[in-house]
């Protein structure tokens, strides 16, 4: 079992005027109100996302409704290639880390298993059993801690407990972050901040993973060059936030409450091929437990 879900996801893979506040202020306050309270004050660009990525879906779900798209998974068909520009990524990030910095730490057992349920989408086959391009539901479970997967046996795949070990040892600096990053995940012909890049949103998208690891993480992003976000919706017409590297069209996306990893977008469309859902993740004890 030399292979993860990482290696799994390497294979994965509109611009539109921001609204101003008035136009969201509607919604931002019916948001506000249903939400209840909360454990701090959230940046408004973070209301303005779930406000706008719910007239997103709402358009989505009309849109359908008139072109007759979108069974089973719950895939809207008839979705609109809908993106607002945030601006720069880096604030979002940092209050992303401050988001999860404080959430439970979890506490893995050594003979437990990695469940991963997602959503993906292709638009050609891939293989046997697989004929139909369009949307598919994909679950896989891979151990906690593989022996195969340690010490440099898979090259640059890494075991979920390597991973959370990295995570939970990472200091605070940005700058020493992303050197491990690149150490963890080396590059080849890479620019730095695309490497950069590329290493960071690895190690985010971990499970089991350390909060302030992942905290660390998010702060070490703030500071790659170049990055963007965007407010958007997946594939399944959740509100996520997408950033962007440079010049890409596809969207590293987190989700606009908890802040976690939540699959891959696209500016083109929320589903476009090579998109990706992630639907639930969990330890359990044996292979085969959902739970």
């Amino acid at each position: 079992m030399g292979t993860d879900e990482m290696s799994l996801v390497r294979e994965l893979r509109a611009d539109a005027p921001a609204p101003g506040r008035a136009d969201l202020a509607g919604g931002r306050q019916r948001l506000t109100e249903a939400a209840g309270p909360r454990r701090g004050p959230r940046a408004d660009w973070r209301l303005a996302a779930v406000a706008s990525a719910a007239a997103i879906t709402m358009a989505a779900v009309i849109g359908t409704q008139l072109t007759g798209g979108g069974q089973g998974t719950g895939v809207q068909q008839g979705a609109p290639a809908s993106a607002f520009r945030i601006g720069a990524a880096a604030p979002v990030l940092r209050d992303a880390a401050a988001e999860v910095a404080d959430d439970q730490a979890p506490a893995p057992r050594t003979d437990q298993w990695v469940y991963t349920k997602d959503l993906e989408i292709r638009a050609q086959e891939d293989g046997p059993g697989e004929e139909a391009g369009g949307p598919r539901e994909t679950e896989h479970w891979y151990r906690y801690a593989d022996p195969e997967s340690e010490n440099g046996k898979s090259g640059d795949d890494h075991s979920a407990r390597e991973r959370f070990q990295l995570l939970a040892g990472l200091p605070s600096d940005p700058a020493q972050v992303k050197k491990r990053a690149r150490a963890f995940y080396p590059g080849d012909g890479e620019t730095a901040a695309r490497h950069e890049y590329r290493a960071l949103t690895m190690l985010a998208m971990s499970y089991p993973a350390d909060p302030k690891g992942i905290a660390a993480v998010y702060r070490a992003m703030a500071t790659v060059p170049g990055l963007t976000a965007v407010q958007t919706q997946d594939a399944l017409n959740r509100p996520v936030i997408g950033v962007q590297y440079p010049g890409d069209r596809d969207l590293f996306l987190l989700d606009a409450q908890t802040m976690r990893f939540a699959g891959w977008g696209s500016l083109d469309s929320p589903t476009a091929d090579g998109v990706s859902a992630v639907l639930k993740t969990a330890l359990v004890d044996r292979k085969g437990a959902r739970s």
